[in-house]
């Protein structure tokens, strides 16, 4: 499986959310992962966004993988949803999860606001993960990863996505 991970932490490497899907990454090696760093990079993006396409269009998954700050993703991370819905792909075909660390504050908030996104752009999403800054370093925090991820898989080998409620009054 090719798994793109969107990386919005602007610390880019030094990501403690990026540190997890480094984990994921070595018990997984018959998956490929690769980083886009969003956050670090949203300015180069802006001006040239065809890497990010050539990276969407030849993955399998996108992993949306951030820190929640207050409430939401961080800004580059907004700006490149922004820029990726400029660029009209079709991504019907493909899953769509997301990674986060916080200390639990309103990270539900930033939750609703990816999976709304993957919507609006097509994507088939599957639940995603909000997890302590520091689960990492736990054997609990390291199982709840692992189980995340076996998860994530099955749902994709099996074609299982959530989908979207439009209401009534829309």
């Amino acid at each position: 499986m090719n798994i793109l991970v969107l990386n919005g932490s602007p610390k880019g490497e030094y990501s403690i959310t990026l540190q997890t899907v480094r984990y994921l990454e070595k018990l997984n090696p018959e998956d490929t992962f690769t980083v886009l760093h969003v956050g670090q990079r949203i300015k180069a993006l802006e001006k040239d966004f065809a890497p990010a396409i050539a990276a969407i269009e030849g993955a399998d998954v996108l992993l949306f993988s951030y820190p929640v700050y207050t409430f939401i993703a961080p800004c580059q991370l907004h700006r490149f949803i922004e820029l990726l819905k400029d660029a009209n792909l079709d991504l019907s075909e493909k899953f769509a999860t997301q990674f986060t660390t916080s200390k639990h504050f309103y990270d539900i908030t930033a939750h609703r606001y990816i999976k709304d996104n993957c919507f609006d752009l097509g994507l088939k999403y599957v639940g995603g993960l909000s997890a302590d800054m520091d689960d990492l370093s736990t054997e609990q925090g390291q199982k709840e990863a692992e189980t995340f991820f076996d998860f994530v898989m099955f749902n994709i080998e099996n074609n299982i996505y959530e989908k979207e409620i439009k209401s009534m009054f829309n």
